[in-house]
């Protein structure tokens, strides 16, 4: 059975406060996302949009700005990790060994519909919801997603035949990650 977990609430933004988020409020959310190992928040009140992430890679951040409305986009700078230089190189450098190519998923995908981490069996040892050369349906159980000390049963929500798993069993997924490529 799944244990659930609660946390304190955040208080309300007192009456006079001509923004709905204070400082102390925003501070409270932050360690409830620290204490619960959160990597995002949103919420919306009073007409203010507070959204909240942490340990962010650079690519999710770049995704992010891209995609954000342009009427309220502030500037924001985005620098890349600097590049190592060696003291004294040699006159001439060896090639760099080309990077793996991630390949991206070709078919239609079944994508994460929270954050938390993904496990394919109800249990260690137990037998995987789903595995390659399957056929699924719109009520086919795929996998788990605990979040928050939470077990969720993940449904196929479409109709296909598994041709890849696209993340390893026990590892931290993101909201609208695809974990499974399918064959129509």
């Amino acid at each position: 059975m799944a244990k659930r977990t609660t946390s304190k609430p955040v208080s309300p933004a007192p009456a006079a406060s001509s923004c709905a988020y204070d400082l102390k409020q925003i501070r409270e959310i932050v360690g409830l996302m620290a204490e619960n190992d959160l990597t995002y928040f949103h919420s919306e009140q009073k007409g203010a949009k507070l959204e909240l992430r942490r340990g962010s890679d650079l690519n999710t951040i770049k995704d992010f700005i891209k995609n954000m409305p342009m009427a309220s986009a502030a500037p924001v700078a985005v620098a890349a990790a600097p590049t190592p230089v060696a003291a004294a190189a040699p006159s001439v450098a060896a090639p760099a060994p080309a990077p793996a190519a991630k390949s991206e998923p070709v078919g239609p995908t079944i994508n994460s519909p929270m954050v938390g981490t993904f496990y394919r069996a109800a249990a260690p040892g137990e037998k995987p919801f789903a595995n390659v050369g399957d056929v699924v349906d719109e009520n086919s159980n795929v996998c788990i997603i605990e979040a928050m000390k939470v077990m969720n049963e993940i449904k196929a929500e479409t109709r296909g035949t598994i041709a890849r798993i696209l993340v390893e069993d026990g590892k931290p997924v993101q909201y609208g990650q695809p974990l499974f490529e399918l064959r129509a």
